[in-house]
């Protein structure tokens, strides 16, 4: 009637189930992972790795947002834990923006498709990028847009609605997946 190719709509629908799916997974297998590193990585070491001393964190930052082979949907998790650990805010921004534009996949991309000289340059335009607007950000004073709720540990229940729920337990393994998919109800569902 309309002249709807059915096979293309079929192929459309099949292929919104397959990569709902996919970044549904990735961002639960990342929060728990991201979880199980606070859980054994102290606040205190995460900051004073990125530290802003002599603009090192800013660098740390740069780079380790540059290993995260993620699309800015998994992001999310990573910075999640960053506010959790109380790392300095501008050195969280110039993660999320460095992750999504110097992921590994975008740099194997540029390096295929541009060469190595185009793509050290990309790299260290986008990089120096990052790095000034998380100064800047830091500068301007964005952090105090950021919600208070943000910094906090979520707090578990458990199943019965209580605390005794968690007690029952006895590891943090069921807790952190209580806490990943807290995060992903809030964030990824309308």
């Amino acid at each position: 009637m309309l002249g709807i190719d059915m096979s293309m709509v079929t192929e459309t629908l099949n292929m919104f189930v397959f990569l709902a799916v996919e970044l549904t997974l990735l961002f639960l297998l990342i929060s728990y992972l991201v979880g199980v590193l606070q859980h054994y990585i102290p606040p205190a070491k995460i900051q004073s790795i990125l530290s802003t001393k002599k603009g090192k964190g800013y660098i740390v930052a740069g780079f380790l947002g540059a290993i995260t082979p993620f699309c800015s949907c998994s992001t999310i998790p990573f910075l999640k834990g960053l506010l959790r650990a109380k790392a300095g805010f501008g050195t969280m921004m110039v993660f999320l923006f460095a992750s999504p534009l110097l992921n590994p996949i975008i740099i194997g991309l540029f390096a295929v498709t541009f060469g190595i000289q185009v793509t050290l340059f990309y790299f260290a335009i986008a990089l120096g990028v990052s790095i000034m607007a998380g100064i800047l950000l830091e500068a301007l004073g964005f952090e105090k847009y950021v919600k208070q709720e943000a910094y906090a540990e979520p707090v578990s229940k458990g199943c019965s609605g209580n605390s005794k729920g968690q007690a029952k337990q006895g590891t943090p393994w069921f807790a952190i997946w209580q806490s990943s998919w807290k995060d992903f109800k809030k964030y990824c569902l309308i």
